[in-house]
């Protein structure tokens, strides 16, 4: 398993560096109320110079993925190093240094729906949602809960999916 992570971070490390772009499927929860679980996220290659807090990344540690917020830009010995939080989480991540972001998440497609990613504008109007799932965990799994719900009977086609990435074409990565 930790084989295949590799890969799948080596493989792309090496589309953002060749191509500047990479689509990559969410499937964790840290970032509700902003992005669910099945959404695509579009990923464009940045230089940490150029991120700004309220920007979401993808970086990558232990052979896993992590879209989150940039919360503050540091610079320890020189070397610069992004803090980030998910939007449903109550404590920030360690730093991620230089190499480990991969990229700047610009936009999302949910469904049919693409939706850019602005910065703090993200959570306007949400802050009371995003207060309410960084501190219980009921109210997180009941959210999960319905948006699946609306997810399943929304992508009815004739036979129930629930499940969107079969309309994305290709594989794609995922992250939490």
């Amino acid at each position: 398993m930790q084989e295949r992570a590799a890969i799948e971070i080596s493989l792309a490390e090496e589309v953002l560096r060749s191509y500047g772009k990479l689509r990559i499927l969410a499937r964790g929860s840290s970032m509700i109320p902003t992005i669910f679980p099945g959404d695509v996220l579009l990923v464009e290659h940045s230089l940490c110079q150029r991120l700004r807090p309220g920007d979401v990344v993808l970086a990558q540690r232990d052979g896993r993925f992590f879209a989150h917020r940039v919360v503050r830009l540091t610079a320890l010995g020189g070397s610069p190093r992004v803090i980030t939080c998910g939007d449903a989480l109550s404590e920030e991540d360690p730093a991620f240094f230089h190499g480990e972001i991969l990229g700047r998440v610009t936009s999302m497609v949910r469904g049919d729906k693409w939706i850019p990613l602005a910065g703090d504008e993200d959570l306007k109007g949400k802050h009371l949602l995003q207060w309410a799932v960084r501190h219980s965990q009921i109210i997180t799994a009941g959210i999960l809960w319905l948006y699946s719900r609306l997810n399943l009977r929304l992508n009815r086609g004739g036979q129930p999916t629930g499940d969107r990435r079969a309309r994305i074409p290709g594989k794609l990565a995922e992250c939490s």
